[in-house]
């Protein structure tokens, strides 16, 4: 007689098939299992990938390796690597020293993870997602949550943690291996070679770049302190932590207050966790030598903008002596000068007032790089004014290349939201490039247009024009545009530097649209003055 499909077979009883998961419960169990999995590998990636400090760097490492929502290790310990000293120093470590110990550690932890769960729920109303289908802003919500968590948990329970306070004391002596007990006294003759057995214990670890399963009787084996055996007195994974410096951290883990042993499965999430963690020092390494390099550089920025500061006053001072004794023989004060005097008293003038100027510009750049600038006073200020009182300081090399200056007015200029003073260095500098850089019997136009609620300055000269290569570096300090030994254009190529800064300060801005050999257009703009 055929047996029903639905018929039990007649060994197995009834009581005991009910108890039995079925096929679909189990598939459920093992994706909720998987997913929980994804989640903890997640929330540890987030967690180090969003620190820089070494510090917090280690606490989430550690706390990580052994919350129940993380890798749930029962202990953690890290110890730090120096390869010039030769040796191992215990740096930190979590965990208990006891079963009732580890047990009221995770409970309390589980009680702050829970809670911390609720609260995200809240933030979010995730309590109201169907469990599985959490957001991806609540995924990121729990994982930077998890970054904070782990980060106090290890404040917390590292504290007063004694484990702590003895790791701390331990110096493993270690020398890679190859090196002689010579090389491996650092040049010492009165210090004792490193033990040879913990030589080959960490070196087999060290020079590795997998966990490494490591037994109480291996362990016992190798001639390291006392006090290491005791505080490692179960089975536990080794593994090396290796940047793009070299090895270092060693951490080490185990489980001697779970029921379960360590297996592949402890030892495949170790190796992942030691690429997670070395890609994290490996950026907080980065992060911290651009931030070394960058303070750096603005030291040096500043010794250099002190020494221009400082040169300059020095020069300056002797330079007016110079300008006000040739001013007093020109005029006779000191008694007659001959024609021929006149006019080598006249070029001695020129070109001190020259080099005046040069020294000056100097300063200038000088003391707004080195944040000596005061804060300036905007108000409204009528552009046409301060126009006219630029003009006489270019008059002289305007008037030996005969170029002429046209500002051109249609109607009245509105007034604009600026610092008189520093306008008045902008127009100067541009009016001193566009005469320096033009031809003989050149010219120059300065036209103003209201544009919306700025007023827009163009300065458009005649001259050598800029190619288009040059045009993004011509607001670098000391850039010139003719670079040659045998330039034809004086200057220290800061001029349009100070209009740079100024403009900064002042809260206007530039454009330049120029082509070599056809002239330049230089546009200042500027708000528009609310004037009632």
């Amino acid at each position: 007689m055929k047996q029903p499909m639905d018929a039990r077979p007649a060994h197995a009883p009834a009581s005991s098939l009910a108890s039995r998961p079925s096929a679909r419960q189990e598939s459920s169990n093992l994706m909720t299992h998987m997913i929980e999995r994804v989640r903890m590998i997640n929330r540890i990636h987030a967690a180090l990938r969003s620190s820089l400090s070494l510090e917090d760097i280690y606490s989430i490492a550690l706390t990580a390796l052994i919350s129940r929502h993380g890798l749930g290790f029962s202990r953690a310990f890290l110890f730090e690597v120096d390869e010039v000293a030769g040796e191992l120093r215990g740096l930190s470590a979590l965990g208990a020293a006891s079963r009732d110990e580890h047990e009221r550690l995770h409970a309390e932890i589980d009680r702050e993870e829970e809670r911390l769960a609720h609260m995200v729920q809240d933030l979010h109303g995730l309590d109201e997602a169907p469990r599985g289908e959490e957001s991806l802003f609540g995924q990121s919500l729990r994982e930077l949550s998890s970054h904070s968590f782990w980060i106090t948990t290890y404040q917390k329970f590292s504290a007063a943690n004694d484990m702590q306070e003895r790791l701390r004391r331990v110096r493993i002596p270690w020398r890679p291996r190859g090196t002689t007990d010579a090389a491996a006294r650092f040049g010492d003759p009165r210090q004792p070679a490193p033990p040879r057995a913990a030589a080959g214990l960490l070196s087999e670890v060290l020079a590795g770049d997998s966990a490494v399963l490591v037994t109480p009787d291996r362990l016992a084996a190798a001639t390291v302190p006392e006090d290491v055996k005791e505080l490692l007195p179960h089975e536990g994974l080794w593994s090396p932590i290796r940047t793009q410096r070299g090895v270092r951290l060693l951490l080490i883990v185990d489980k001697p207050f779970q029921d379960e042993p360590l297996d592949h499965l402890d030892i495949y999430h170790m190796e992942w966790f030691a690429g997670q963690l070395a890609l994290a020092l490996d950026n907080a390494e980065m992060y911290t030598d651009l931030e070394t390099a960058y303070h750096s550089l603005r030291e040096l920025d500043q010794m250099k903008s002190n020494f221009l500061a400082t040169i300059s006053h020095e020069l300056r001072t002797p330079l007016t002596a110079i300008t006000g004794y040739v001013q007093l023989l020109l005029a006779n004060r000191v008694g007659p000068v001959t024609q021929g005097q006149k006019e080598v008293l006249e070029r001695i003038r020129s070109h001190g007032e020259l080099l005046t100027g040069k020294v000056n510009d100097i300063i200038e750049i000088a003391e707004i790089d080195s944040d000596n600038a005061l804060e300036v006073e905007l108000k409204p200020v009528d552009p046409l004014n301060v126009l006219m009182a630029a003009l006489p300081r270019v008059e002289s090399r305007r008037g030996q290349k005969r170029i002429s200056i046209e500002p051109i007015v249609t109607e009245a200029i509105p007034p604009v939201w600026a610092n008189p003073e520093s306008l008045e260095r902008i127009f100067f500098h541009l009016l001193d490039n566009a005469v320096k850089f033009g031809h003989q019997h050149g010219h120059v136009r300065i036209d103003f247009t209201p544009r919306g609620d700025e007023l827009r300055i163009r300065f458009i000269d005649d001259g050598i024009g800029i190619s288009a290569a040059q045009l993004k570096h011509i607001f670098d300090a000391f850039y010139q545009v003719d670079n040659q030994l045998t330039r034809s254009y004086e200057g220290l190529g800061i001029g349009l530097a100070i209009i740079n800064k100024q403009l900064a300060l002042t809260r206007g801005r530039i454009e330049v649209v120029s082509e070599e050999g056809k002239g330049s257009i230089f546009t200042v703009i500027y708000p528009l003055a609310q004037t009632s």
